[in-house]
Protein backbone atom coordinates (compact mmCIF):
# COMPACT_ATOMS: atom_id res chain seq x y z
CA UNK A 1 0.00 0.00 0.00
CA UNK A 2 1.28 3.57 -1.11
CA UNK A 3 0.62 7.02 0.35
CA UNK A 4 -0.17 9.93 -1.63
CA UNK A 5 1.71 13.16 0.20
CA UNK A 6 1.45 16.47 -1.80
CA UNK A 7 4.35 18.90 -0.78
CA UNK A 8 5.36 22.38 -2.17
CA UNK A 9 9.43 21.88 -1.95
CA UNK A 10 11.20 20.02 -4.56
CA UNK A 11 13.94 19.28 -1.67
CA UNK A 12 11.03 17.74 1.04
CA UNK A 13 9.84 15.78 -2.10
CA UNK A 14 13.56 14.01 -3.29
CA UNK A 15 13.19 13.12 0.66
CA UNK A 16 10.60 11.20 0.41
CA UNK A 17 10.25 9.46 -2.71
CA UNK A 18 11.88 6.32 -1.68
CA UNK A 19 8.80 5.18 0.06
CA UNK A 20 5.62 7.53 -0.71
CA UNK A 21 4.19 8.67 -3.85
CA UNK A 22 5.50 12.15 -4.03
CA UNK A 23 3.13 15.30 -6.16
CA UNK A 24 4.51 18.72 -6.07
CA UNK A 25 1.73 21.03 -5.81
CA UNK A 26 0.92 24.79 -5.90
CA UNK A 27 -1.62 24.76 -3.50
CA UNK A 28 -2.26 21.79 -0.57
CA UNK A 29 -5.68 20.13 -0.45
CA UNK A 30 -7.29 20.96 2.82
CA UNK A 31 -8.22 17.61 4.03
CA UNK A 32 -4.83 16.48 3.73
CA UNK A 33 -3.32 19.42 5.91
CA UNK A 34 -3.20 17.96 9.22
CA UNK A 35 -1.22 14.46 8.23
CA UNK A 36 1.09 16.29 5.92
CA UNK A 37 2.33 18.54 8.78
CA UNK A 38 3.26 15.83 10.79
CA UNK A 39 4.98 13.87 7.88
CA UNK A 40 6.60 16.54 6.70
CA UNK A 41 8.27 17.24 10.63
CA UNK A 42 9.83 14.06 9.52
CA UNK A 43 11.42 15.30 6.57
CA UNK A 44 12.66 18.36 8.16
CA UNK A 45 13.72 17.94 11.41
CA UNK A 46 16.23 14.74 12.31
CA UNK A 47 15.06 12.52 14.75
CA UNK A 48 17.96 12.16 17.12
CA UNK A 49 19.39 15.62 17.54
CA UNK A 50 16.58 17.92 16.59
CA UNK A 51 18.00 19.64 14.67
CA UNK A 52 17.41 20.68 10.30
CA UNK A 53 17.82 17.56 7.91
CA UNK A 54 19.96 18.11 5.43
CA UNK A 55 16.88 17.80 2.18
CA UNK A 56 15.49 21.54 4.47
CA UNK A 57 18.58 22.54 5.04
CA UNK A 58 18.91 22.57 0.70
CA UNK A 59 15.29 23.80 0.86
CA UNK A 60 16.48 27.04 3.21
CA UNK A 61 19.52 27.78 0.97
CA UNK A 62 17.45 27.51 -2.06
CA UNK A 63 14.92 29.80 -0.63
CA UNK A 64 17.57 32.32 0.23
CA UNK A 65 20.80 32.28 -2.14
CA UNK A 66 19.10 34.30 -4.85
CA UNK A 67 18.92 37.27 -2.52
CA UNK A 68 21.42 37.22 0.73
CA UNK A 69 24.74 36.51 1.53
CA UNK A 70 25.00 32.69 2.59
CA UNK A 71 27.97 31.68 4.92
CA UNK A 72 28.06 28.25 5.32
CA UNK A 73 29.76 26.44 8.34
CA UNK A 74 30.87 22.36 7.89
CA UNK A 75 31.60 20.60 10.92
CA UNK A 76 32.88 16.84 10.63
CA UNK A 77 33.66 14.76 14.34
CA UNK A 78 37.15 13.82 14.29
CA UNK A 79 37.61 10.16 15.24
CA UNK A 80 33.46 9.40 15.74
CA UNK A 81 34.26 6.12 14.38
CA UNK A 82 36.21 4.89 17.35
CA UNK A 83 33.47 6.35 19.68
CA UNK A 84 31.04 3.91 18.71
CA UNK A 85 33.25 0.71 17.94
CA UNK A 86 34.96 1.57 21.74
CA UNK A 87 31.70 2.48 23.46
CA UNK A 88 29.00 1.41 21.18
CA UNK A 89 26.25 3.34 18.93
CA UNK A 90 24.31 4.71 21.88
CA UNK A 91 27.74 6.40 23.28
CA UNK A 92 28.08 7.87 19.46
CA UNK A 93 24.14 9.15 19.61
CA UNK A 94 24.64 11.01 23.30
CA UNK A 95 28.22 12.62 21.02
CA UNK A 96 25.65 13.57 18.05
CA UNK A 97 22.84 14.98 20.37
CA UNK A 98 25.13 16.71 22.93
CA UNK A 99 26.90 18.08 19.76
CA UNK A 100 23.70 19.32 18.31
CA UNK A 101 22.73 20.90 21.63
CA UNK A 102 25.64 23.42 21.93
CA UNK A 103 25.45 23.89 18.71
CA UNK A 104 22.16 25.44 19.28
CA UNK A 105 22.81 27.14 21.99
CA UNK A 106 26.14 28.97 20.76
CA UNK A 107 24.51 30.13 17.51
CA UNK A 108 21.06 30.91 17.93
CA UNK A 109 21.61 33.38 14.89
CA UNK A 110 22.06 30.34 12.66
CA UNK A 111 20.34 27.72 10.87
CA UNK A 112 21.95 24.01 12.23
CA UNK A 113 21.41 21.02 10.19
CA UNK A 114 22.44 17.44 10.59
CA UNK A 115 24.01 16.44 7.20
CA UNK A 116 24.40 12.73 8.36
CA UNK A 117 26.34 10.90 9.70
CA UNK A 118 28.92 12.62 12.17
CA UNK A 119 28.50 15.98 9.78
CA UNK A 120 26.74 19.37 10.61
CA UNK A 121 26.30 22.55 8.86
CA UNK A 122 25.51 25.87 9.77
CA UNK A 123 24.40 28.33 7.44
CA UNK A 124 23.84 32.09 8.41
CA UNK A 125 22.50 34.87 6.12
CA UNK A 126 23.27 37.98 5.33
CA UNK A 127 26.62 40.01 5.22
CA UNK A 128 29.13 38.57 7.38
CA UNK A 129 32.96 39.14 8.42
CA UNK A 130 34.18 35.48 6.97
CA UNK A 131 37.62 36.04 9.74
CA UNK A 132 34.87 37.25 12.58
CA UNK A 133 32.61 33.90 12.11
CA UNK A 134 36.39 31.85 12.02
CA UNK A 135 36.89 33.33 14.97
CA UNK A 136 33.24 32.63 16.71
CA UNK A 137 33.49 29.09 14.70
CA UNK A 138 37.03 27.94 17.12
CA UNK A 139 35.45 29.36 20.08
CA UNK A 140 32.77 26.97 19.50
CA UNK A 141 35.19 24.27 18.88
CA UNK A 142 37.34 24.90 22.02
CA UNK A 143 34.46 24.37 23.91
CA UNK A 144 33.20 21.16 22.55
CA UNK A 145 36.84 19.91 23.03
CA UNK A 146 36.72 21.27 26.72
CA UNK A 147 33.03 19.03 26.70
CA UNK A 148 34.81 16.17 24.79
CA UNK A 149 37.19 15.97 27.50
CA UNK A 150 35.42 15.52 30.65
CA UNK A 151 33.15 12.89 29.10
CA UNK A 152 34.83 9.48 29.43
CA UNK A 153 32.77 8.05 26.29
CA UNK A 154 33.83 11.11 24.27
CA UNK A 155 37.72 12.21 25.23
CA UNK A 156 38.94 10.60 21.60
CA UNK A 157 36.50 13.54 20.27
CA UNK A 158 37.59 16.68 18.13
CA UNK A 159 36.01 18.58 15.76
CA UNK A 160 37.19 19.87 12.36
CA UNK A 161 35.36 22.94 10.21
CA UNK A 162 35.13 24.12 6.92
CA UNK A 163 33.50 27.87 6.10
CA UNK A 164 32.61 29.09 2.75
CA UNK A 165 30.34 32.10 1.15
CA UNK A 166 28.43 32.73 -1.50
CA UNK A 167 26.96 36.44 -2.94
CA UNK A 168 23.27 36.57 -4.71
CA UNK A 169 23.21 36.11 -8.91
CA UNK A 170 27.00 34.23 -8.77
CA UNK A 171 24.84 31.53 -10.38
CA UNK A 172 25.94 29.01 -7.95
CA UNK A 173 23.65 26.06 -7.24
CA UNK A 174 22.70 24.38 -3.83
CA UNK A 175 25.66 21.68 -4.51
CA UNK A 176 28.23 23.80 -5.52
CA UNK A 177 27.63 26.26 -2.44
CA UNK A 178 27.80 23.08 -0.20
CA UNK A 179 30.91 22.22 -1.87
CA UNK A 180 33.00 24.60 -1.08
CA UNK A 181 32.11 24.19 2.68
CA UNK A 182 33.44 20.54 2.09
CA UNK A 183 36.49 21.17 0.45
CA UNK A 184 37.66 23.80 3.15
CA UNK A 185 36.37 20.96 5.63
CA UNK A 186 38.33 18.19 4.09
CA UNK A 187 42.07 20.52 3.84
CA UNK A 188 40.92 21.23 7.52
CA UNK A 189 40.98 17.44 8.47
CA UNK A 190 43.74 17.08 5.85
CA UNK A 191 45.64 19.45 7.87
CA UNK A 192 45.79 17.76 10.92
CA UNK A 193 42.32 17.86 11.70
CA UNK A 194 40.65 19.72 15.18
CA UNK A 195 40.58 22.86 13.40
CA UNK A 196 39.27 25.63 10.76
CA UNK A 197 39.81 26.85 7.32
CA UNK A 198 37.77 29.05 4.69
CA UNK A 199 37.61 27.88 1.47
CA UNK A 200 39.49 29.39 -1.05
CA UNK A 201 39.37 28.95 -4.74
CA UNK A 202 42.55 26.94 -5.33
CA UNK A 203 41.02 24.50 -3.06
CA UNK A 204 38.87 23.21 -5.63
Amino acid sequence: MSLNIYVKSENIAQFLKDNINVFVVDELPEEHNEYQKRILEMARQDYLTGLATRWYLQDFIEKNRHERNITCVYFDLDNFKNVNDQFGHQAGDRALAATAEMMQNEFPDGFAARMGGDEFMLVFLGKRDIMSTAKRVTDFMDKLLQYYAVTRTMKMLSVSAGISQSVPDTGKTIDQIIHEADRALYEAKKAGKSMCKVYQPSMG
